[in-house]
């Protein structure tokens, strides 16, 4: 697997624990420090996914631009978040921001997914050699 592709998932698995740990920060009263540290983190290695992707793939690839639009919306969730320490109401929006946060890195996985897999088979093919080829080449020898 590419780092591309692994990032991409990474990022997914992160942004999952976050949801868990906003819910245990709301529900259960954990400190929402850990909720905050981990959404730095997993913001980080969504910029990181970013930067890779438009090495790999360029920047007008479909993945760049769903990671370009995921750390959009990142930037917007943290501030939601920041204001959802003082306000019962912003808490849910900022959950629902988090579902929509939750589809672009859904697409980033599957664009960085499907990526890898029509660049595996463009490498994987072998040039073929037509009929006159192969007779011009045994001639030659």
């Amino acid at each position: 697997m590419k780092l591309t592709r692994i990032t991409a998932n990474l990022v997914g698995m992160m942004l999952f624990v976050q949801v868990i740990l906003g819910g245990l920060a709301t529900v259960l009263r954990f400190d929402v420090i850990y909720h905050i540290v981990w959404g730095v983190l997993s913001f980080a290695v969504l910029i990181i996914a970013t930067v890779l992707a438009v090495r790999q793939y360029g920047s007008k690839s479909t993945l760049f631009r769903v990671g370009i639009a995921a750390t959009v919306d990142f930037v917007i969730q943290g501030v939601l978040g920041l204001i959802a320490l003082g306000s019962d109401p912003a808490v849910v929006v900022h959950l629902t921001n988090a579902f929509l946060l939750a589809v672009f890195v859904t697409y980033f996985i599957s664009f960085a997914d499907s990526a890898e897999k029509a660049s595996t088979s463009l490498h994987s093919q072998t040039p073929s050699v037509g009929p006159g080829s192969a007779r011009s080449l045994s001639q030659r020898s």
